[in-house]
């Protein structure tokens, strides 16, 4: 079963910055040094050396990624793992490379080594979560991602995740469950409210769900809310910049490549604005570079998505043959906005596919 939606950061966002006085150090230089030639260096220390030149190979393989270079970035990630055993980072995100090109057992080994090494980091655990889901462990998924809940409670990007685990995994008693004991054992806190909403949205009720996320509104002004939820609470949206609209207007022209440079422009001044994110996903999709359009929207979480967002990753789970996975994203795009004709015939394919690969296992 696939379920690496449960990956919602962007693969190179988690790689920490190489330290400056390493920067200049040319990469040959670095991956030709055998440990016998490191031992003979007079005044440095072998585990110092291997942690700093793993920390260089993990900056050229997020350099590499951000360059679209999948298969160097892979080797450098392969190379730091070797070379640092205990570098959970480069572990994790190698583990993340291989669920998305749908290699589960090499994923599996790196996210379970990452989390044998950290296994109280909610990043690592969700990634260990998703590959066991792929590898269908999902019982074994769900504890992994309940045990580090119970490290970061009232988070809700990670309560999220969670429901969305239970929903895509058809465990929804658990998801129930859940939300529930958010709402009795944390009633005065937000999150457990939006989680609350964020279940009955998923199932529909709109009009309960706002109810919801006006409760959560009242304790905490700043709570980021669903555009549907927004809309149903009359919340306005701030004027659009300029800039995002010539951007806007050069995607819908056929103008790529003139949408991406004013995307790029936007990016750079507001990093994690998830407009420009997802906009700059859906040229890069147009445009036929799945990859890059994958890495944009992966890092906008998935509870901030748009109805286009969560089509956009229809498609690209669609292309990557992930059904199940698919068919989740168009479910969120269809309680976002509801009786669009493209979800609609998309959902109808991704059921059609889904019954299929049923079929051919009960023949088996």
């Amino acid at each position: 079963m696939k379920n690496t939606y449960l990956i919602v950061c962007a693969l190179f966002a988690s790689c920490a910055s190489s330290t400056p006085e390493l920067d200049n150090v040319r990469v040959n230089e670095v991956r030709h040094l055998t440990d016998a030639e490191v031992e003979r260096m007079e005044g440095i220390d072998v585990e110092e050396w291997n942690a700093a030149r793993s920390n260089i190979l993990r900056t050229f393989a997020f350099r590499a990624l951000e360059s679209n270079l999948i298969e160097e970035a892979r080797e450098y990630l392969s190379e730091a793992c070797e070379v640092n055993p205990e570098d959970t980072v480069c572990h994790a995100a190698l583990a993340r490379l291989f669920l998305a090109e749908g290699e589960v057992t090499k994923a599996l080994a790196y996210a379970e080594r990452a989390a044998l090494f950290a296994p109280n980091d909610p990043e690592i655990n969700m990634v260990y979560a998703a590959a066991l889901a792929e590898s269908g462990q999902t019982e074994k998924a769900s504890e992994t991602l309940e045990y580090a809940w119970d490290a970061i409670e009232n988070d809700p990007s990670f309560a999220r995740v969670i429901l969305t685990h239970y929903a895509a995994t058809g465990q929804t008693e658990q998801a129930q469950d859940f939300v529930s004991a958010m709402l009795r054992e944390d009633p005065q806190h937000a999150s457990s409210w939006t989680t609350s909403g964020d279940l009955l949205l998923s199932q529909g009720d709109l009009t309960a769900a706002a109810e919801a996320y006006r409760t959560a509104i009242n304790m905490d002004p700043n709570v980021d809310m669903p555009e549907s939820i927004r809309i149903a609470l009359n919340e306005t949206a701030a004027g659009i910049d300029p800039m995002f609209s010539a951007a806007q207007s050069a995607e819908n022209s056929g103008d790529l490549d003139s949408a991406i440079n004013l995307l790029r422009f936007l990016i750079e001044r507001e990093p994690q604005n998830e407009l420009f994110l997802m906009a700059t996903a859906r040229v890069y999709w147009a445009q036929s570079n799945s990859n890059q359009a994958q890495n944009f929207l992966s890092r906008v979480a998935v509870s901030k998505r748009d109805w286009r967002g969560h089509i956009l990753q229809a498609k690209l789970d669609i292309t990557n043959k992930r059904f199940t996975q698919a068919r989740t994203a168009l479910m969120m795009a269809s309680s976002d906005r509801d009786g669009i004709r493209s979800i609609e015939l998309l959902m109808q394919y991704v059921d059609s596919k889904i019954a299929a690969v049923t079929t051919d296992s009960t023949a088996l």
